[in-house]
């Protein structure tokens, strides 16, 4: 829900009107938000069910606790493109290709071509960039994935010659069933000094955060913070997620966590 709040301008205005009156009628919000098509606004209402509420009694619309999330959410994002960030949108696929080391970057996905589409291109700029590249998947996704990359037209080549790898998210992220955030921040900077010994420029690193979800959800929120917006200055990152495993508390903490929040339609940059 509130990832679709954020990717559409009117829903964006409806909550920060919203947010800086707390309660609106219907034609207060028209003029707040300027938009001249009354039925063009209703429907956004409407799409916004869940985040915002009529209250019958005094015929306005105010925010819920998830919508009032949402705007500050919004809020904090706007504050940080007033303090020199860039504004939407960008294109995404084309954006993360610009990453570099020190950036933590979240996606949230949809659907499994849209991750893998943004993904794909992210870790394929490194390859351009003559950086070690490796994909953290689901164990039980290892071979379906390596086939997806050679689908979208990596190499074998970078595979014989140990530049790109595919691991199994579950071994790296996990030990004996269990996730230990300063072991896995560890092992990453461990990993980026070994390839740096061997002539890489350092390391970028695509890893799916869904093991977690069947183990340690706290210990995974813990992770992030402990990385938080910036990585290791010899690592460039590109946390996945699935949208359906997220509540709206979840997405908002992921956001302090990381420099850039991407999705199938645009991305932000934080800091």
């Amino acid at each position: 829900m509130i990832h679709s709040a954020l990717s559409h301008p009117i829903r964006r205005s409806i909550l920060e009107c919203l947010r800086e009156k707390s309660a609106l009628s219907f034609q207060e919000l028209v003029k707040c938000t300027a938009i001249g098509n009354h039925g063009k606004l209703g429907f956004h209402i409407r799409s916004l069910t869940g985040l915002v509420e009529h209250d019958p009694s005094v015929k306005k619309y105010r925010l819920t606790d998830r919508g009032q999330l949402a705007a500050e959410l919004i809020w904090d994002i706007r504050l940080v493109i007033s303090r020199g960030g860039r504004d939407l949108p960008y294109e995404p696929t084309r954006y993360v290709r610009g990453l570099n080391f020190g950036d933590h970057a979240f996606l949230l996905y949809d659907t499994d071509d849209v991750k893998r589409q943004i993904t794909f291109s992210f870790l394929e700029a490194g390859l351009a960039k003559d950086e070690a590249v490796v994909y953290l998947v689901p164990e039980n996704k290892l071979d379906s994935e390596s086939r997806e990359i050679q689908r979208f037209g990596i190499s074998d080549d970078f595979f014989r010659k140990k530049v790109f790898a595919v691991m199994s998210a579950d071994e790296w992220y996990l030990r004996k069933g269990k996730a230990q955030a300063k072991t896995i921040i560890a092992n990453w900077r461990k990993l980026a000094k070994e390839k740096q010994k061997i002539g890489f420029k350092g390391l970028r690193a695509a890893g799916d955060m869904d093991v977690f979800f069947n183990h340690s959800e706290k210990e995974l929120f813990r992770y992030e913070a402990m990385l938080g917006r910036q990585f290791s200055p010899f690592i460039c990152a590109l946390c996945i997620y699935d949208q359906k495993l997220l509540d709206d508390k979840q997405v908002h903490h992921l956001t302090t966590c990381h420099s850039y929040l991407i999705n199938r339609d645009w991305a932000w940059k934080m800091i």
